[in-house]
């Protein structure tokens, strides 16, 4: 059961997986969704304040990357209103500025021609990365405020030198400059991008055809352009007799929260970052319960902060109750909204435990795991999920491996894809608070 909460242009609820326990259960797992949705209303969109952070390596220049980065960039200049600002910087073994926000406001011309002879820098043909990222940042400094949103757009082919020293910097700007990542090829490091848009907040696009740069530049401009909610972030109170488990970003990507530990007042913090209008927001908690007398329970009471346009330090509430019973036909059936959830969030890390037991040499264990994967993509009708899965299974069972060209990039795009949360019909949601 849910006590939602709907204020202004805002929805957020919590769902549980079941309305009604059994009294005697021992150690119930439960699982709890806390779930956002901002509504799309009128009026004026957060104005941009970006810092473009491009790799220009050696190996930048097989498959045309730099031409699709160029007419990327190119693309996103043109989309730019009166109010936005952004800063282009290009990495190897040092960091140029290729533009600053006031060359691009005063003659977007030649900065354009500043673009197309990128591959003109005397940068070297190195990756380093945080020398890209420390020249980003302080030009989005610059322009730095609230009242827009301030954000790295991070392109990369491959490793980096002093990756520790990325993440760090991703995570120092929590809260107030996020890094959206970006993956060319098969020889990036994914987990250190993934885990740069996690700890800032943003998004990581893994980009196996280079043709398909403009696209994703252009998916991740509509992202911004519709971002309704900045810094926002999830407290959870747990009451007594409630333990958590396991913490999970649901949607619109799904991960999980690493040491996420309530504190000696059981309450629990989660950072979301951006959130978009129309776009489900979403928190999986699993949550053990103890024995309780037959009666209503409030589990948990959750908040949502965030800051909107014109409007920061916003709160929205929602309580999560459950009913304790005696009645084993008064427990009825799990709720499907959640429990789809509940699968994806299952199967995105079965393939996580595949990849770590292939890593470790076990490719038995890693195969089961995708074929257990593949079954639960069958049964909820994920078509691509399932297709992406099956050939990742049948590389690794033909090559015994990882290493093969192939197999990374079949591991590449599942990350991706089970990544993605596949929503069921939105309907559902209205339904499930109805009910």
């Amino acid at each position: 059961m849910s006590v939602p909460h709907v204020s202004g242009s805002i929805g957020f609820h919590a769902l549980s997986s079941r309305d009604a326990i059994l009294s005697s259960a021992e150690n119930f797992v439960l699982y709890l969704l806390l779930e956002a949705q901002p509504h799309a209303v009128g009026g004026r969109r957060l104005p941009l304040n970006l810092g473009i952070v491009l790799d220009r390596s050696g190996s930048m220049y097989d498959e045309q990357r730099l031409d699709y980065v160029s007419e990327a960039v190119t693309y996103l200049i043109d989309q730019l209103g009166p109010e936005d600002r952004a800063a282009i910087v290009a990495f190897a073994d040092r960091a140029a500025v290729v533009a600053t926000s006031d060359q691009l406001q005063q003659d977007k011309a030649r900065v354009k021609r500043a673009i197309d002879d990128i591959d003109l820098l005397e940068i070297g043909g190195g990756t380093q990365m945080a020398l890209g990222m420390e020249a980003a940042l302080a030009e989005v400094e610059k322009n730095y405020s609230p009242d827009r949103l301030n954000r790295l757009l991070i392109l990369t082919d491959g490793q980096t030198y002093e990756e520790r020293k990325c993440l760090d910097l991703a995570r120092k700007q929590h809260g107030r400059i996020s890094c959206s990542t970006l993956g060319v090829g098969i020889e990036f490091n994914e987990k250190l991008l993934m885990e740069m848009a996690e700890a800032s907040g943003a998004n990581y696009h893994f980009i196996n055809d280079p043709a398909t740069i403009p696209g994703i530049f252009s998916s991740e401009l509509l992202g911004l352009r519709n971002v309704a909610l900045t810094n926002a972030r999830m407290e959870v109170r747990l009451s007594a007799g409630v333990e958590l488990k396991e913490a999970y970003r649901a949607s619109p990507q799904i991960y999980p929260f690493k040491n996420a530990l309530p504190n000696a007042e059981r309450l629990l913090s989660l950072a979301l970052g951006d959130v978009e209008a129309e776009t489900a927001t979403s928190v999986l908690l699993v949550l053990v319960l103890a024995p309780r007398n037959p009666g209503r329970v409030r589990l948990a009471q959750a908040s949502l902060y965030y800051d909107a346009p014109s409007a920061p330090g916003q709160c929205a509430k929602a309580d999560a109750v459950v009913t304790y019973t005696l009645d084993r036909g008064a427990v009825g059936k799990a709720n499907a909204y959640v429990m789809n959830l509940v699968d994806q969030v299952s199967i995105a890390k079965m393939q996580s435990q595949a990849e770590a037991a292939a890593a470790s040499g076990n490719m038995d264990k890693a195969t089961r795991l995708l074929g257990n994967a593949i079954s639960g993509t069958q049964r909820l009708g994920h078509t691509k999920a399932t297709q992406v899965l099956v050939s990742l299974q049948n590389e690794m069972k033909k090559t015994q491996s990882l290493e093969s060209r192939a197999a990374k990039t079949q591991l590449l795009t599942a990350q991706a894809t089970l990544r993605k949360t596949q929503m069921l019909d939105p309907e559902s949601v209205k339904d499930a608070l109805q009910e």
